[in-house]
């Protein structure tokens, strides 16, 4: 199929573009480890997930509703109306919250606000520029734009970090420099202000993508309430020490979240524009299918190496994180097989459900908890999240039968269960002879459950 095609090849460009930069940033955290204190990576992973927050909220998620309507888009004159009104709103968004934080700057001494409004600004300006590029199907330029944008930040942080020092601030202001920079240069070589023009501000067309756009910010935030809310009980029942290790146990949940997110980009381009076609639910089941197995498969290969892992990247002050990765790689599989749903729902335009299935979460794993984190402490944290994403999981399961039927495998899945029974079993012996055991089975485990996928990539790259 010709969509199988473009997605394949859509993941690779994302991939290659972003790999290289991720993995040295990953690497670098003996660096990060080393240098900042668990207090100080507390308050840098705190300030950075406040900042997700505001976001949605400033931009009125026109990143999304940008990428969504270019996708239709026949013509240079209709992307110009589509691309002038988002930025537009993105505009007057920004004006409203230089003005609504003004008295929290006069009143509020905190040390890092402007650090925090600098990068929610640099934050919007990025998704925005990321989504053009996405829209208008220049893949290629987008993935150039994170790898400039990564490239700068690394060396910064290097440059800010290990030898000036400057510890929280200069962590800040590399992430903050690098975006920017890039930005400007993408904007100059594109010169994407032609697609820019005051007098194609359409009231109707506003609404339209407002109408789209605005049931996504529950998501979008209902997710973010989630590692936020996360972030806020741990920092103020336990300790900033105590969300630094939390922090570094996320990371590795991130790294599997990098994976499935060069996925994703492409896949809610393919999934809208397949909606035509008369083998779509073909298509669908195809990639569900295939995705399940390489995500769960994942899980446990990146579970199973985790022990050999923190031997040689973590520092010593930060061994207990190893304890709640292997929770919250599974709660981040939930996490992205609900992304996979959510990108069916946003190709038919139908983002109502996204906000409401996310609000839910974030109720439950807040309530959850509240009642649990004083009787199992960090471990409680992990454990709501990860109910919270199979809540929503299995809600967007059931919802998404409106548009297409999805065929499980229940055998599969029960095999699935087992494994990670071995798995987890193996892991937590904390016995190293029993987890290189895992590491073998996991290997085992992946390559036979991605045999298919793993043969037609090497197909495709043999044809190349």
């Amino acid at each position: 199929m010709k969509e199988t095609n473009r997605l394949l090849k859509n993941t690779g460009i994302i991939a290659i573009g972003n790999l290289s930069t991720k993995a040295i940033s990953f690497l670098l955290l003996p660096l990060y480890t080393a240098i900042l204190s668990t207090h100080e990576y507390g308050i840098i992973d705190y300030i950075i997930t406040l900042s997700m927050f505001c976001v949605p909220c400033i931009s009125f998620l026109m990143d999304e509703a940008i990428f969504r309507f270019l996708i239709d888009c026949k013509n240079k004159e209709e992307k110009s109306i589509i691309i002038s009104n988002s930025f537009i709103l993105v505009f007057i968004g920004i004006i409203l919250f230089l003005v609504i934080i003004y008295p929290i700057l006069v009143y509020v001494k905190y040390k890092y606000i402007w650090c925090l409004i600098l990068f929610v600004i640099s934050d919007i300006i990025a998704t925005m520029i990321s989504a053009l590029l996405r829209g208008i199907g220049r893949t290629d330029a987008f993935a150039v734009y994170n790898f400039i944008s990564s490239t700068i930040q690394i060396v910064l942080n290097i440059i800010f970090i290990a030898v000036f020092y400057w510890g929280i601030e200069g962590m800040l202001s590399a992430m903050i420099i690098g975006r920017v920079v890039a930005t400007f240069v993408y904007i100059i070589c594109l010169k994407l202000w032609q697609y820019i023009d005051l007098k194609k501000i359409n009231i109707l067309k506003i609404k339209e993508m407002l109408k789209y756009a605005i049931p996504l910010i529950p998501n979008r935030v209902s997710w973010l309430i989630i590692n936020l809310s996360s972030r806020i009980v741990i920092m103020n029942i336990m300790t900033s020490g105590a969300l630094g290790i939390y922090a570094i146990s996320s990371k590795f949940a991130n790294l599997m979240d990098m994976i499935y997110g060069f996925f994703y980009q492409s896949w809610k381009e393919s999934s809208a524009r397949v909606l035509q076609s008369n083998d779509r639910d073909d298509f669908y089941n195809l990639v569900y299918k295939y995705l399940k197995s390489f995500m769960y498969s994942i899980v446990l290969l990146i579970t199973s190496f985790i022990p050999i892992i923190f031997r040689f990247l973590i520092a010593d002050t930060y061994l207990e994180a190893i304890l709640y990765v292997p929770i919250l790689l599974l709660a981040t599989y939930f996490s992205n097989i609900s992304g996979f749903y959510g990108g069916i729902f946003t190709a038919y335009k139908d983002t109502k459900i996204m906000g409401t299935s996310t609000i839910v979460a974030a109720t439950i794993n807040l309530v959850l908890m509240f009642i649990i984190i004083n009787f199992w402490g960090l471990y409680a944290v992990a454990i709501s999240a990860l109910i919270a994403n199979i809540a929503v999981y299995q809600y967007r399961k059931i919802k998404v039968k409106k548009y297409v039927i999805l065929i499980e495998n229940r055998k599969k899945i029960i095999f699935d269960w087992i494994m990670t029974g071995i798995i987890f079993l193996l892991f937590y012996s904390m016995n190293i002879n029993l987890q290189i055991i895992g590491i073998l089975v996991s290997v085992v485990y992946f390559i036979i459950m991605n045999y298919a996928v793993l043969k037609l990539i090497k197909n495709k790259l043999a044809n190349r």
